[in-house]
């Protein structure tokens, strides 16, 4: 134990002897009151700090999604990825290849014309629009 740590013991048991609660308050926070004073000088942020917005205050570390295990969410995501490879399955090879390259890796249909067999970039636009609502159709009773 450090001398300060050791004066600040001393003090508390001073304080606990005349009953001055404020003062055992005050010196238990101190530690803490210390840290809060150093990460605001290295501009760090606690999870814990408050943050006030439009009236409401919440806490930092509420801003953020709770990623702990939950089996109802692990069912319903797993339920969800069925739908979604049974509505997919639904689709041809050529409709499912041009869906996801233009719906997940951004691909134009000028694009896709040079890795399909089609050579006109309005039938790849066709094709897409077909598989789009082929899968809205299959999947709006679950969205």
């Amino acid at each position: 134990m450090s001398k300060i740590e050791e004066r600040r013991e001393r003090r508390i048991l001073e304080a606990v002897k005349i009953q001055n609660w404020q003062e055992v308050c005050r010196l238990l926070d101190q530690n803490i009151k210390n840290q809060e004073r150093k990460d605001r000088y290295y501009n760090l942020l606690s999870l814990n700090s408050k943050i006030v917005n439009e009236g409401r205050t919440t806490e930092f570390i509420d801003q953020y999604a709770d990623n702990t295990f939950n089996p109802i969410n692990q069912l319903l995501v797993k339920e969800l990825r069925e739908h979604l490879i049974i509505a997919l399955s639904k689709l041809t090879e050529e409709d499912r290849y041009i869906f996801l390259q233009m719906a997940l890796n951004n691909k134009s249909a000028l694009q896709l014309t040079k890795e399909t067999k089609y050579s006109s970039h309005k039938t790849i636009q066709r094709h897409y629009e077909k598989a789009r609502k082929i899968l809205l159709e299959e999947l709006k009773k679950y969205f």
